[in-house]
């Protein structure tokens, strides 16, 4: 079977303008992503992020103590009274691994809260500038600043 010549240029030109069309297609996808996911790739090498858990149980007439126990490194239970701060992860980005999960059982005298810290570079894109998250410790339970995400007290029994 002989294609006529002039079919073959017609379908061979409907191909380059196939193509064409895919090229910005892919372009303007690639200019939403940098719109839209551009704090992930900005993270630089070597960058090291922590999360910290503040306590603010401030003004309570009792006390206002909690203490916290992640499951990371010695698993050492901390107390905290008000104004405390500590660092229970710091994760550094150095090319091989790209994400960090602990997990966190707190306790005061409002209850217990358990929670997930994950580190990823969307976390280190919320932490931005100082690349330091912080979970404060409230009356309504533990606040995650950066996502604005409270985890409430499960009361003791």
């Amino acid at each position: 079977m002989r294609m006529n010549p002039k079919t073959l240029i017609t379908n061979f030109l409907i191909l380059l303008v196939q193509i064409s069309n895919l090229s910005v297609n892919v372009n303007s996808l690639e200019a939403y992503h940098k719109q839209y996911y551009r704090s992930e790739f900005t993270v630089p090498p070597n960058t090291v992020v922590r999360i910290v858990i503040s306590n603010d149980l401030f003004g309570l007439k009792n006390n206002g103590n909690a203490g916290f126990v992640c499951t990371n490194g010695n698993e050492v239970w901390r107390k905290s009274k008000p104004g405390d701060r500590y660092a229970v992860v710091q994760f550094k980005y150095d090319g091989k691994r790209r994400q960090a999960s602990t997990h966190c059982h707190l306790r005061s005298k409002f209850g217990f809260v358990n929670f997930p810290v994950n580190i990823n570079p969307d976390t280190s894109a919320y932490c931005y500038p100082s690349y330091v998250c912080d979970y404060s410790v409230r009356e309504d339970g533990v606040y995650y600043k950066p996502e604005r995400k409270l985890y409430p007290w499960t009361r003791q029994r």
